[in-house]
């Protein structure tokens, strides 16, 4: 057979391919909003009509950077909005006037008269000769109605187009007539003066939400009180309200507290809501925990007890003072304490958080001093308060600021005592003052025009009958097959006519087919698996280690392990294997396990399960081709005689660590204990500049900041760490730490240094993530709203410890050239009130470090992603002192050979320093392990007073120090960052000095998705030339073959 066909067929298809992927790629370059979407430049018949009606001019201003100088996926944006507002002219030519300006271009004059306009530039990411870089762009409209102040649309980019139209006349109506605000409230029982109160600022409409789901979407901001009732149908109208751009306010708790008099004291009762509060912020990634909170800062409420009105104080009426409430965004600060009775701690799902569009902010939150008990069964009253546990700040009040920039956000309030009759109106607190800067801050009228602005939803389906569900399953499913085998049939007929078998023979066969079925059984066999499996990566990630195996078969005996998980029909795809991956690696460790499902369960069995922690959990899922919230079960207890482990939650996070879970479980069972991690991390500082001009001498109280480590603690509790909160204020070691994790000490250290120096002169293990900056960027309108970059000082003090040990972190700003980027956010002042707008910055002081410059040897980086040390600084070592006192030092962690310093001591950032060909002397440690004798470090004072530090007592045994030049990665909002690892090199950290090299080696156990190091111009070119050439160049060689080969053949 001259053209084999099945050779021509594959061919073929990977040139489809390649065109396509191609295509793709040059289709990327370009904006794509219009895709599906009408032409910008054909305005609706109610725009044309109303732009006819003008009885006013409107001249409009574009300030906007040239297309030719803008990133290649704006360079469209600025071409379709002034194709808008050519429409607009001519629809009205002798009423609006439109100039379209670049600042850039018209030098200093022309930002100056942007400015006056408040108009500002704004940064964007861009790849430059293939590096990560940011460009500060245009893009901006001004509207002048006669007469009136000007109207600001800033930061136009592609995501504002398809309702750019509408944004622009809803604003011209706004000035001719200002919106007021309409309030939704759903709040059944005792907060019947919250809609009078709202009523002050704009209209309210009452809803009962307990008897349906509908929300008005006439109305602007609904407040939702302490929900009675929440099904997925409530959830649903809930998020396109919020996706409609209008704002929720959501408060509430899980459980309420009864209060009675007895012999003169004030007895209390604690009940349980149902779910209905905890089904509402699932889906938003917050869950109310069903604790009781109790704090040192308290205040008295007036309650009705008994049938009278009475002043009743208790650790559960938590007083949120100014210092914990951050308010900088809203139209008010934060003035006067909040009284939250009964709050429900608001615990953050990072991960749900993200995906539902939405990223979480903690604005308001407990002292440190703060703690918990399980909520009481019976009667109790303060006496029995005295208790409980230690835990750090706590969330009061998160925000869920939305990811598109026309949706609406979500305030959630952990009580909703603020809100309720006899408490709202009580003298002392600010309940009235916080009421009314909600309404004013969501009720704003920039606000109203945006959300008011017609975007055109989707109508929504009419949900099929189940056997219309069926007619369309089998069609969608069953017809590509009947398509294939119908071509199949009729090539089958071509395929004998061409003598197929000359070119396949069954003796050619014969052997790969057994090379293929020998290499499927031994694999099965060698593994002992009851599932067949072939394990292809490269370092056999999918296949039990001999460590495990070991482990389990070790402990085989005495352990018994109970898997609870629903029914695989009922669990989402993400879950539907974790069945068969638990119970195979426990067989496969000869370990007997046995699966219960929740309805074998007896009502006694769940109530004991709920108190060890054990119990269903929300997920999302398709059931009947439509999205739904329900409860599932998958959690694993291992128990060997008195002792037990539970992993709580076995969801998609949990199964990609499930050999190390199972082992370190093992372990501990085998030990007796779970390894013990102290924990301490300082809270987030302003600067003493920053306390004084912004908030004491406008006579307020600077906020003391949230816990923004609490991410962190919750990731090591989840991999069955026993994690212990030292509060910074009052440091305290619990007993038998097995590590110290300290997150950016800040002045006055001392404390906790000496804690710090006990424990490693013991011979145990500390991490400690540091750094000298935190960099921000701020645009004022007096410079043009020039994009400056201010190093905030964290008053690190460590180095006066390290520097015993030959280590010092250099207090400079630190720039590599394998840089990354990140949404930040930037104050802008442009009037009064400062504006906080995240914008795109890739700049060098955001430094990407990569696997090329990890040390390999290392347990802790070998299987280690990218990182992202933001504002991070680099170690400075001294071998001779290292070598004096018997240290050895590893850098785990290094900058690329072409990073550069700046010695900051104030002011800004001058703009030469983001560029340089000065580069420092080699790799720069930003991760060092020291291992030896730390000799106790002592403190005194000079005879002027000053505090002086040396070595003293000597080391009991060889301690170990792990210190990261970056504290800020670990946040809560980085520890996560899409891209990088930075949790997964916190676990590997603590697993290896809490178990050693063995356990940390299963941590890491991981697939990976490692960067490039930085590359030479001359690499790039020739990997551009391979990217963009090589699959073109194969094209035609393959083609100039076949027509070599056709030529020869006729």
């Amino acid at each position: 057979m001259k053209r084999p066909f099945l050779l021509q067929t594959l061919l073929a298809c990977v040139l489809l391919l390649g065109i396509a992927a191609y295509a793709g790629r040059l289709v990327g370059l370009y904006d794509t909003w219009s895709v599906g979407q009408a032409d910008i430049a054909q305005l609706n018949a109610e725009t044309q009509t109303y732009l006819r009606s003008m009885r006013e001019p409107l001249d409009i201003t574009y300030f906007a950077t040239r297309a030719e100088r803008m990133p290649s996926h704006l360079k469209e944006t600025e071409r379709q909005v002034r194709r808008l507002l050519e429409a607009l002219k001519d629809a009205a030519p002798d009423k609006i006037e439109v100039r379209v300006i670049d600042p850039d271009a018209s030098g200093v004059a022309g930002i100056a008269y942007a400015a006056r306009r408040k108009a500002s530039s704004f940064s964007v990411r861009r790849v430059l000769h293939d590096e990560q870089s940011e460009q500060k762009i245009w893009s901006s409209l001004v509207l002048k109605p006669a007469g009136r102040s000007d109207v600001l649309i800033q930061g136009i980019q592609s995501e504002h187009l398809p309702h750019l139209e509408g944004l622009i006349i809803e604003h011209i109506r706004a000035q001719q007539k200002p919106p007021r605000p309409v309030f939704a409230v759903a709040a059944n029982g005792p907060y019947q003066l919250l809609p009078s109160l709202l009523n002050e600022r704009g209209s309210v409409i009452e809803l009962d939400l307990d008897q349906s789901s509908d929300i008005p979407i006439e109305a602007d901001v609904l407040f939702w009180v302490q929900p009675g009732v929440v099904t997925p149908e409530h959830i649903r109208s809930l998020q396109r309200f919020v996706q409609s751009g209008r704002s929720v306010v959501l408060a509430g708790s899980a459980y309420a507290i009864g209060y009675a008099v007895e012999d003169k004291r004030t007895q209390f009762q604690a009940y349980r809501f149902d779910s209905a509060w905890a089904d509402l912020l699932y889906p938003f990634g917050i869950r109310p925990v069903p604790d009781l909170l109790l704090d040192t800062n308290t205040g008295s409420v007036n309650l009705d007890v008994g049938g009278q009105i009475r002043e009743v104080e208790a650790p559960f009426h938590l007083r949120m003072l100014p210092a914990f409430y951050n308010m900088k965004e809203f139209r008010l600060p934060a003035r006067g304490g909040i009284n939250l009775v009964a709050p429900s701690a608001l615990e953050i799902d990072p991960e749900r958080v993200a995906e539902s569009g939405f990223a979480a902010e903690q604005l308001g939150t407990t002292t440190e001093n703060v703690r918990v008990l399980p909520l009481p069964e019976g009667p109790f009253d303060n006496a029995a308060l005295q208790r409980g546990i230690g835990v750090p700040k706590q969330n009061l009040l998160v925000r869920l600021s939305p990811q598109d920039a026309w949706h609406g956000e979500i305030l959630v309030l952990a009580s909703a005592a603020p809100f309720q009759d006899g408490i709202i109106n009580q003298p002392g607190y600010a309940h009235r003052v916080f009421t009314n800067n909600l309404a004013r801050t969501y009720g704003d009228p920039a606000r109203l025009v945006r959300a008011r602005v017609d975007k055109n939803p989707l109508p929504r389906l009419v949900l099929p009958s189940d056997g219309h569900r069926l007619v369309w399953r089998l069609f969608t499913v069953f017809l590509i097959p009947a398509i294939a085998l119908g071509i199949g049939a009729k090539r089958y007929q071509i395929w004998q006519r061409l003598a197929l078998k000359r070119y396949v023979s069954a003796q050619r066969l014969r052997w790969p087919v057994i090379a293929l079925a020998v290499l499927v059984a031994g694999s099965w066999l060698w593994s002992g698996s009851r599932q067949l499996y072939l394990d292809f990566t490269e370092e056999k990630l999918n296949t039990p280690s001999a460590t495990t195996l070991q482990l389990l078969q070790k402990n085989a005996e005495r352990v018994q392990a109970t898997l609870y998980i629903s029914a695989r029909a009922a669990l989402p795809t993400e879950l539907k294997g974790v069945e068969r991956r638990v119970v195979d690696l426990l067989e496969q460790g000869d370990v007997p396990v046995s699966v219960r499902r929740p309805n074998e369960l007896s009502t006694a069995e769940i109530g004991r399960l709920a108190r060890e922690g054990i119990g269903p959990f929300f997920v999302e899922r398709v059931q009947h081709d439509t999205l739904s919230t329900q409860v599932v079960w998958s959690a694993l207890h291992l128990r060997t005689g008195a002792r037990d482990i539970r992993i709580k939650r076995l969801n998609e996070r949990a199964l990609t660590h499930l050999e190390f879970l199972l082992s370190a479980g093992f372990h501990q069972l085998e030990n007796g204990r779970r390894p013990r991690v102290a924990v301490i991390s300082d809270l987030p500082r302003l600067s003493p500049a920053e306390a004084l001009e912004d908030y004491q001498k406008k006579g307020l109280i600077p906020p003391s900041g949230a816990d923004v480590y609490s991410q962190l603690k919750e990731l090591l509790s989840n991999n069955l760490y026993d994690v212990q909160h030292i509060n910074p204020k009052d440091p305290i070691l619990p007993p038998k730490s097995d590590v110290m994790l300290w997150m950016q000490p800040r002045r006055n250290s001392t404390p906790v240094i000496d804690l710090l120096s006990a424990h490693l002169q013991q011979g145990k293990k500390s991490i400690v993530a540091l750094q000298h900056f935190n960099i921000q960027q701020r645009q004022y309108r007096g410079n043009g709203f020039q994009t400056v970059y201010w190093p905030q000082p964290q008053f690190q003090d460590f180095d006066r410890f390290s520097q015993l040990y030959g280590v010092e972190q250099v207090r400079e700003v630190l720039f590599d050239r394998t840089q990354s980027h990140l949404d930040l956010e930037t104050q802008v002042n442009r009037t009064a009130v400062r504006e906080y707008d995240a914008q795109q910055v890739a700049l060098p002081f955001l430094i990407r470090a990569v696997a090329p410059n990890y040390r390999r040897q290392s347990a802790l980086t070998r299987h280690l992603g990218d990182l992202l040390f933001i504002w991070g600084n680099r170690f400075a070592l001294d071998r001779q002192r290292l070598a004096e006192i018997g240290m050895d030092a590893q850098v785990l962690i290094s900058t690329s050979e072409r990073s550069w310093a700046y010695a900051w001591s104030g002011g800004w950032l001058p703009p030469d320093v983001f560029s340089s060909s000065d580069y420092l002397q080699g790799t720069q440690p930003l991760a060092v392990q020291l291992t030896g004798p730390f000799d106790r470090a002592r403190f005194s004072e000079d005879a002027e007073g000053r505090s002086q530090i040396k070595l003293g007592e000597k080391a009991q045994d060889a301690g170990q120090l792990l210190l990261v030049g970056s504290s800020e990665m670990f946040k809560n909002e980085y520890l996560y960052a899409a891209g990088f690892q930075h949790d997964q090199f916190l676990l590997n950290a603590v697993a290896h000095m809490a178990y050693g090299e063995a356990l940390a080696e299963l941590q890491a156990r991981r697939p990976v998705s490692r960067g490039f190091a930085f590359q030479n111009p001359q690499a790039k070119s020739a990997w551009r030339a391979v990217s963009i050439g090589l699959a073109p160049l194969l094209f035609a060689l393959y083609g100039a073959v076949r027509l070599r080969r056709l030529r020869g053949g006729s």
